[in-house]
């Protein structure tokens, strides 16, 4: 007589993050991380593996969170002291400097980078030279891999680490490792949500037969300042140092940039996200402050607003005052959860498009460049030649708060 398995019951695919903690605990290795139809990757387990152990239910975030019941709270804004690293980075290259810190205790950092195949992958550095492939957000989930192993690795065998990733990343990395290590520091991002990866291979691709030869994309390139980010590609990252693009576009007309930000193409866990709140279960929490009032540092080239949870992070953000400007910051409530996305009711047609139309036709669809976004394309690049961001943005401020 055939013996009933009692097979894990994994978190159901609406909740899943997709941090792949079950995959890296499972002993037999059993379950892998795979790609559905939105090209978001979901654990599967194979049942001739499965010894029942049931680990993979004990460390999953989306059935059992991590907590920060004892959060610290406190706020900064920083700047990176080399002007040449803040520019590469998303905001104020608070990353690189806690970043540099770890390396310099003989550390290992962790965080997501773009392949030449156009893959955003997590992946370790041990070298500050390295950090650059880390800096600029990059709008598309990152697979984690082997990296929570790694991390383990590293940590058992006594090195500092330095994990970056998304705050449900973070969780599932916590989740993981069963126990506090002091010499593990996680940072995470003020996140709206994580894309599709199917959806940015069928852009890449559009792109490509539209420009020929790609093979470095930025999401927040500052050419034209902070206030004014754009998407840009280059023909290789020499010309991204140099600022030879041949393509820019702001998130009023770049056709991947309004996918992402109408929240269509969004994982279904962020819809409901429960990993951003007030009290992290990170060390460091990162984000974007597009006006601090601090003198000096308003200079439309980025600052992170850099919020600390644990006496761990306090203690590194103490030593990073040689590399970058710390001021302390009042505004602990602008790090909670900023995810406004929905459920569109459209949301199941267009990632049935995704796997049925062309890229020209899906993106003509989904993403057309209409009159009103031309528009918008020409009066954004008119107030950024007549460098009218900042007064207009105080006008806005002023209107707000009246």
């Amino acid at each position: 007589m055939q013996s009933i398995r009692n097979m894990p019951n994994l978190v159901n695919s609406g909740d899943c993050c997709g941090c792949s903690a079950c995959a890296s605990t499972c002993p037999r290795t059993a379950i892998s991380m795979q790609a559905d139809d939105e090209g978001f990757l979901h654990p599967v387990i194979d049942e001739g593996k499965c010894i029942e152990c049931r680990q993979c239910e004990t460390v999953c975030p989306g059935l059992n969170p991590a907590y920060n019941n004892d959060a610290v709270g406190l706020t900064y804004v920083v700047q990176h002291k080399d002007e040449a690293v803040r520019y590469q980075s998303t905001s104020g290259g608070a990353f690189t400097a806690i970043a540099e810190e770890i390396i310099k205790r003989n550390g290992v950092v962790f965080g997501a980078i773009m392949t030449k195949e156009m893959r955003v992958v997590h992946d370790s550095v041990e070298t500050i030279e390295e950090l650059g492939e880390f800096r600029n957000s990059k709008y598309v989930q990152s697979e984690i891999g082997d990296c929570l192993i790694r991390v383990r690795d590293f940590l058992n065998a006594g090195r500092w680490v330095c994990f970056s990733g998304t705050p449900c990343q973070i969780n599932g990395l916590i989740k993981f490792l069963k126990k506090d290590y002091h010499k593990l520091i996680t940072v995470d991002v003020v996140c709206k949500s994580v894309p599709s990866p199917l959806v940015f291979n069928k852009y890449v691709e559009f792109k490509k037969e539209k420009e020929g030869p790609i093979s470095d994309i930025v999401f927040r390139d500052k050419k034209r300042g902070f206030l004014y980010c754009t998407m840009a590609h280059y023909l290789s990252h020499d010309d991204r140092m140099s600022a030879k693009d041949c393509y820019r576009r702001g998130s009023e007309s770049d056709e991947w940039l309004r996918l992402f930000l109408s929240g269509m193409i969004s994982r279904r866990s962020c819809i409901n996200c429960g990993y951003q709140t007030l009290k992290r279960v990170s060390d460091i929490t990162l984000g974007d402050i597009w006006e601090t009032g601090v003198r000096g540092l308003d200079d439309n080239k980025g600052t992170t607003l850099l919020s600390v949870w644990t006496h761990k992070g306090l203690e590194i953000i103490g030593n990073i005052t040689n590399e970058a400007r710390v001021v302390e910051y009042p505004m602990v409530r602008r790090q909670e959860r900023i995810n406004t996305n929905h459920l569109d009711p459209d949301r199941n047609k267009v990632f049935h498009d995704l796997n049925h139309l062309s890229a020209e036709e899906f993106f003509r669809k989904y993403s057309p460049r209409t009159i009103k976004v031309r528009m918008k394309e020409f009066g954004r690049f008119f107030v950024w030649k007549l460098h009218l961001h900042n007064f207009i943005r105080r006008i806005k401020h002023f209107v707000i708060h009246m």
